[in-house]
């Protein structure tokens, strides 16, 4: 049976400080988005996009293309968004996507092949292609991060506990059934992940297609890349605060990784802070072996990058995993702040 998609693509470029890109970057990657969306090879499909209140040269891209247009007369975020295209798509199959990335010809195609399959779940998470190389260290660092979880994942159990709706699909049904992404999330931030959440909370698998891989256009410096870390991490704290799951990530290997990580650079720190006041080579020989633990338990994504990315980026990337680990230090107290103290809860 050849289901009907609806693909959901919410779109907002009237603001572009501290996305990443410049703004002829951004409207050129939401074009290649479209383009490759329209050239699927699967026909049976819709594509609604909803501008969060985007800029005209934005409205014009979606208007060169057989798209549906939903125009939001203020900035209301992606889960919003979303749910608003959600309720007016006419197919079974709902399919997220970002406006940054670029789709197979036939992704459409294996996603109809898995929900015509008998073991589907009635949703399916695509991955981003770790293909690309980009011209900033920083950029490729924090796709190469992203790509190796969710690998990562895939070869384990080929399951996730990490929704992300860059490229995500799911029967309306179910979509309905748990009403869509809590619009409380005023930013394209955390709506996915809990989204996510709700559906292992109810004993849904989130399963990983490797052969859904889409190209994502993303080009950060190191500005962008610090303020979407503080961004993102600190709204997960509150989420974490909010719904009381940690222990749902804590079930993911690679997240160990991530809290020992965390724990260390908080360690390390600390040894610069007191052999700063009290020089002994007692602290020194401490920061060695703290610091050689932590390129130790990184060492499977190193390799990862060794293997795929050559020599030059590993060794980049042992500087970024330390501004990562220690940026989740702030949100990790930032977030404490905010949920306990000015009561923001989103």
């Amino acid at each position: 049976m050849n289901y009907k998609i609806s693909v959901i693509l919410p779109f907002f470029y009237s603001d572009i400080k501290g996305i990443g890109s410049d703004k002829h970057f951004l409207l050129l990657a939401f074009d290649k988005c479209l383009s490759s969306i329209f050239k699927s090879k699967y026909k049976n499909y819709e594509v609604i996009a909803v501008s969060d209140n985007s800029s005209q040269e934005s409205i014009n891209i979606a208007e060169k293309y057989s798209c549906k247009i939903i125009k939001l007369k203020k900035n209301s975020g992606a889960a919003f968004s979303r749910n608003k295209g959600a309720a007016i798509a006419s197919g079974k199959i709902l399919v997220f996507l970002d406006s940054d990335v670029e789709i197979r010809k036939d992704a459409f195609s294996i996603i109809n092949k898995y929900f015509n399959s008998k073991n589907n779940k009635g949703l399916l998470q695509g991955i981003y292609s770790h293909k690309p190389n980009y011209k900033r260290s920083v950029t490729q660092y924090l796709h190469s991060y992203h790509c190796y979880h969710l690998f990562s994942e895939a070869k384990k159990n080929k399951y996730t506990q990490t929704l992300c709706t860059a490229f995500f699909s799911i029967r309306k049904d179910l979509f309905k059934k748990y009403k869509g992404f809590d619009a409380k999330f005023k930013k394209a931030s955390q709506e996915d992940v809990e989204f996510g959440f709700r559906l292992i909370k109810d004993r849904h698998k989130i399963p990983i297609e490797r052969k859904l891989n889409a190209i994502h256009h993303i080009n950060f410096g190191i500005q962008s890349f610090t303020s979407r870390i503080i961004r993102l991490h600190t709204d997960e704290m509150k989420m974490y605060l909010r719904n009381k799951s940690v222990k749902l990530k804590a079930k993911q290997s690679n997240y160990l990784t991530v809290i020992l990580g965390i724990i260390l650079i908080f360690l390390i720190t600390f040894s610069i802070f007191i052999n700063l006041i009290y020089p002994n080579i007692y602290f020194n020989k401490i920061f060695i072996t703290l610091n050689l633990i932590f390129i130790l338990i990184h060492m499977n994504f190193l390799i990862f990058l060794l293997s795929s990315k050559g020599l030059l980026m590993p060794l980049k990337a042992i500087f970024y995993i330390y501004l990562h680990r220690f940026l989740f230090i702030i949100c990790f107290f930032r977030g404490l702040i905010d949920f306990y103290i000015l009561r923001k809860k989103y």
